[in-house]
């Protein structure tokens, strides 16, 4: 065999292959569900319950082209080391309307929401102090048992910060990523936190 007939058969082939990976991706493969850095942390209280609540804004992406359904979402919040605090119940926003949290689809061109979560109705109170914080951000995805850790964000609160937090049950504490710096910073504010539990939405 000559060499361009050797030339020629070598390019069919890697044709061939490049079409068959190409109709996996796009039939087949769903690809890994990602999120993209929170520009928004916020640390707050649901009124007039009270309810700790941690809301964050960001973009849930897929590598894949089929795109996944999100069962539920939750956080794992850790403070000075001490034993992780699981915030579960999660609401997120739809048309700009805030719902329960259940089968959001998420496709290769992402979807940008306001993500709530409050610890579970019944549990012990949470109080947000000062000190080093870890939290994780996990999903569970449709058809999968495990739950994937998406991302994991860390920051500081101050003294003067929890305690307002603490004692003025209408305090926001906005963290935001700072690009440059690539770190979050806090700012605090007074607001009215919106209760979205038993169906206040």
């Amino acid at each position: 065999m000559e060499a361009k007939d050797v030339l020629t058969v070598s390019i069919s082939i890697a044709s061939l292959l490049w079409s068959a990976y190409t109709f996996f991706v796009v039939r087949f493969d769903r690809g890994r569900l990602k999120m993209t850095q929170p520009t928004l942390v916020s640390l707050t209280r649901d009124l007039p319950k009270g309810w700790a609540k941690i809301f964050l804004r960001t973009c849930l992406f897929t590598t894949g082209s089929k795109g996944r359904v999100v069962e539920n979402m939750f956080l794992r919040v850790c403070c000075n080391n001490t034993t992780p605090r699981t915030f579960d119940f999660w609401g997120h926003t739809e048309s700009g309307k805030l719902t329960l949290g259940s089968g959001l689809f998420v496709g290769p061109t992402g979807i940008g929401s306001d993500h709530h979560f409050n610890p579970p109705e019944g549990s012990a109170d949470f109080l947000f102090a000062s000190g080093a914080y870890v939290i994780d951000v996990y999903a569970t995805v449709a058809g999968r048992r495990k739950s994937d850790k998406l991302m994991r964000l860390t920051f500081t609160v101050d003294e003067d910060q929890a305690a307002e937090l603490t004692q003025l049950p209408t305090t926001e504490l906005r963290l935001y990523w700072n690009a440059v710096a690539t770190a979050i910073t806090a700012t605090s504010s007074r607001t009215g936190p919106r209760c979205f539990r038993k169906g206040k939405f």
